[in-house]
């Protein structure tokens, strides 16, 4: 009998084996000074990028799309001297059916140092020619970290950090009563404003935001903020069309007086949600994995994914109802390298990889990872002292 389990045993590490994945770089249409890249998969298996390219004072943000074999042309979304672009917090785009629907960028307005609109432009079925401002409050102060969704057959979601308490700064140590918020609205494809909520009335200043939906509804998760300072991932769900369960993922419990720019990540497949993030609670700097079968209502513990050098700026993508794959970047001893692994939700490594060496300065970005029709496509921006590009590679 003992034969024959050992025999069972290598037959499926073999078979496992046969099944790896393959990393293989590929081509893009980005440009020489190209960076801050967005991936969208849409339910057709058609990937969208989104990315920009900065010359003098002028960016442009231009997008493309991916079926699984090549890359379309290039195109040009919009360009302008007036926007709000840096390396944690920059343009996005979502897509259905093949096309788009809206992409989202940041422009400066009269005020502060941090004074910005989020702005969000519909397609039209040629360009994104029509134009809105989804938060309402009109004050000169900061909106950002936008994460985009479509929602219903005519609209999408979006969810935002918004500034509107803070008097165009961030708010005291412990004074919750001027800190940022996090808001949301309902958008119609045509670009008209469907609903507008808060989702939670103090958070972390400028870590970015994620979205996912599932078979009920939507999952926001961002970094909170408590009196006490505590800034742990937190998750709020919409049930029925109203936000409700604003909660912990995990008690981390990181104590810190200041956003560390390290927002977490959420995705979905059906019932099951994958939520990854940065902590650095303790002064221990690590990346954590937890996962949900019932929607975000709960999660079970997390994994440890990474507690060496790690610098989070993670992605998650949930390969099936009991697997995700993690990106992270974490330090070496000259550089910083772009991680993957496929986790099970035992928290068993399945697949480990390291995509690219990286330079761990903020003008590597955050790499992104979604998926394609037979894998995985990985975009991150190679930053060197001649330049910054776009870089892209398929798992498969």
């Amino acid at each position: 009998m003992q034969r024959i389990n050992k025999l069972i045993l290598l037959l499926l590490v073999f078979s496992y084996c046969e099944k790896a994945k393959e990393l293989q770089q590929i081509e893009n249409p980005t440009s020489k000074n190209s960076s801050l890249s967005r991936l969208f998969t849409d339910n057709t298996g058609t990937v969208f990028m989104s990315w920009v390219e900065e010359s003098n004072e002028n960016t442009t943000l231009y997008y493309a799309t991916f079926d699984g074999e090549k890359w379309s042309d290039a195109e040009i979304i919009a360009q302008s001297n007036e926007w709000f672009v840096n390396w944690a917090d920059y343009p996005s785009i979502i897509g259905s059916n093949g096309v788009p629907i809206a992409t989202h960028w940041l422009k400066k307005i009269p005020g502060n140092t941090y004074s910005y609109n989020v702005e969000v432009a519909t397609y039209s079925g040629e360009d994104f020619n029509n134009t809105i401002v989804p938060h309402t409050d009109n004050t000169p102060t900061e909106h950002g970290f936008v994460s985009m969704i479509p929602y219903a057959d005519s609209s999408f979601y979006a969810i935002w950090l918004d500034g509107r308490n803070t008097a165009g700064g961030h708010g005291e140590h412990g004074d919750l009563s001027t800190a940022m918020t996090l808001r949301g609205a309902e958008i119609s494809t045509s670009g008209s404003i469907l609903s507008e909520s808060e989702i939670d009335n103090a958070i972390c200043d400028c870590c970015n935001t994620s979205i996912a939906k599932t078979p009920n509804g939507l999952l926001a998760v961002y970094r909170d903020r408590t009196e006490n300072e505590i800034r742990d991932i937190y998750i709020s769900r919409m049930v029925d069309g109203k936000w409700i369960d604003s909660k912990a993922v995990f008690d981390d419990n990181w104590e810190i007086a200041a956003c560390p720019v390290n927002g977490p990540a959420i995705d979905s497949y059906n019932s099951s949600v994958a939520v990854a993030w940065f902590t650095g609670a303790n002064s221990i700097p690590k990346v954590k994995l937890a996962f949900s079968k019932d929607e975000g209502a709960s999660f079970k513990s997390p994994f440890e994914i990474d507690t060496e050098a790690s610098m989070g700026r993670v992605d998650v993508l949930m390969n099936n109802d009991e697997s995700a794959w993690v990106s992270w970047m974490n330090r070496s001893e000259e550089n910083a390298h772009l991680n993957l692994q496929l986790v099970s939700n035992q928290g068993e490594i399945l697949e480990s990889h390291i995509v690219s060496e990286m330079n761990p300065s903020r003008g590597s970005g955050f790499p992104q990872i979604s998926k394609i029709k037979k894998g995985i496509l990985i975009s991150w921006t190679d930053y060197t002292e001649s330049g910054k590009q776009i870089k892209t590679a398929i798992l498969h």
